[in-house]
């Protein structure tokens, strides 16, 4: 029998994107497990390993370490800052350095704007963390991001320092015992101030991009507010969104006149 000149890792990495691009797996959805699919292609784990690297190569999924890897997600080495899942309102640059500024604890009624949207009481303390993003060219954005005193409390000693080489969420689920299940955000356009103004290297009152953010655990409750200026000329935030429990298949060309259908099809876009 004449062997199949075809690798089997890109055998099996041409069936998963057939099941791609035919809406098997959805946009935004899990795929299976390395260990599912050794059972399922009858392969060992480096070849369905490197099937799904394949996939990430092409930008057709994404890894996430401990998580999974996932359709469709953005593409990391993107200028634009595409949002599809919650792990995507990082800014994602692999040329801007994290610089961190400050780790101080406000006194009570520090700020009560902060305090009301971690539904803590203005009388407790609240943690701020700031940092920005920067280029080589100067910096993307500056954040000042804020903990409630009973989450805060659980952060190691060196907490300063690991943040310079890992994500600020990650860290805070890690040591905090929370994990983040939703955010919301709220985007506005603001005047820079004399401090944003010195942060960002831009004219006070030049036009920023303010975004405030709330993450929740999945009881609803807060544990994390940020608020993220971003410099509009150097980055651009956009968002995606998708058809959300409902069956959306590709347009396909309708005929003119009697012999059309009556219905038309759905487009599978973003809404």
């Amino acid at each position: 029998m004449s062997r199949d000149p075809v690798p089997a890792y890109y055998r099996i990495y041409q069936a998963l994107s057939e099941r791609i691009a035919t809406g098997a797996y959805k946009l935004g959805s899990q795929l299976p497990t390395d260990a599912e699919l050794m059972v399922e292609f009858g392969v060992s784990r480096h070849t369905a390993r490197s099937a799904v690297e394949e996939l990430v190569s092409r930008k057709l999924v994404r890894r996430f370490p401990g998580r999974g890897t996932f359709v469709l997600e953005s593409d990391p080495a993107s200028r634009d800052w595409s949002a599809r899942a919650l792990e995507d309102l990082k800014i994602d640059d692999p040329d801007a350095r994290f610089d961190l500024h400050g780790i101080e604890r406000l006194p009570p009624h520090g700020d009560e704007r902060v305090a009301a949207l971690l539904q803590v009481p203005a009388t407790q303390r609240i943690l701020r963390i700031s940092w920005s993003r920067v280029r080589p060219t100067g910096p993307i954005a500056f954040c000042a991001a804020h903990l409630p005193q009973e989450l805060a409390a659980r952060l190691p000693a060196d907490i300063a320092e690991q943040m310079r080489s890992a994500r600020v969420i990650p860290l805070i689920e890690k040591y905090c015992g929370v994990q983040a299940f939703r955010v919301q955000q709220a985007s506005s356009a603001i005047a820079a101030d004399a401090e944003l103004a010195r942060r960002l290297k831009v004219e006070v009152g030049a036009p920023l991009l303010l975004l405030q953010r709330i993450y929740f655990d999945i009881q609803g409750t807060p544990i994390y507010y940020s608020d993220l200026y971003v410099r509009s000329d150097r980055f651009v935030h956009k968002i995606e969104l998708f058809r959300h429990h409902q069956q959306v298949e590709l347009a396909r060309p309708v005929p003119a006149g009697p012999e059309a259908p009556a219905t038309n099809r759905s487009v599978r876009s973003p809404s």
